[in-house]
């Protein structure tokens, strides 16, 4: 009796790290709307909990170290400057650096929507969480504002480039 030969076939694994919850939880939204389950990869999405850029970086290493991920991103808020070293770490360990423009995440959602974007990341968060659906800190906060079709019209690059990584397509 000839043994038949069992191939195995290599799922893609990616992990998207917000810098907290609330990016988590947006993230968790995006990964609802466009994680296939079909598309060949798996996706995790983890949050680092504040801190510096550098901070960050080293929690998603810590976390890449000790998993088998192919690829690693991180969605960083923009209000505090991300140094050349710790931009070429991040490089170096293959992590993608996407920023929130401008300031932060919240500042970023104001601006899909067409919103007047105040001058500071503190004041984004006062304008845009009384308007969502429920705690900043859970997925379904954002089903409202900001559907499939709001994320799918939108041309803002980190917004593109996170539908494109979550439903495991080229990004432009």
């Amino acid at each position: 009796m000839s043994r038949r030969k069992i191939r195995k076939v290599k799922r893609a694994a990616l992990i998207v790290v917000g810098e907290g919850p609330q990016d988590k939880a947006f993230l968790n939204h995006m990964k609802h709307l466009y994680d296939s389950r079909t598309s060949g990869q798996t996706v995790t999405i983890n949050s680092a909990d504040g801190g510096s850029p550098g901070d960050i970086i080293e929690t998603v290493r810590r976390k890449h170290r000790h998993a088998d991920f192919d690829k690693s991103y991180i969605l960083l808020d923009s209000d505090i400057t991300i140094t050349q070293q710790n931009r070429d770490a991040a490089r170096k360990r293959n992590i993608e650096l996407i920023e929130s423009t401008p300031y932060c995440l919240e500042g970023m959602l104001l601006d899909i929507l067409g919103q007047n974007i105040p001058s500071t990341s503190r004041e984004c968060k006062t304008i845009l969480h009384p308007q969502l659906n429920d705690n900043p800190a859970t997925p379904s906060a954002y089903t409202t504002l900001f559907p499939g079709t709001v994320l799918n019209t939108t041309t803002k690059h980190q917004i593109v480039t996170l539908r494109n990584v979550i439903a495991n397509k080229q990004t432009p």
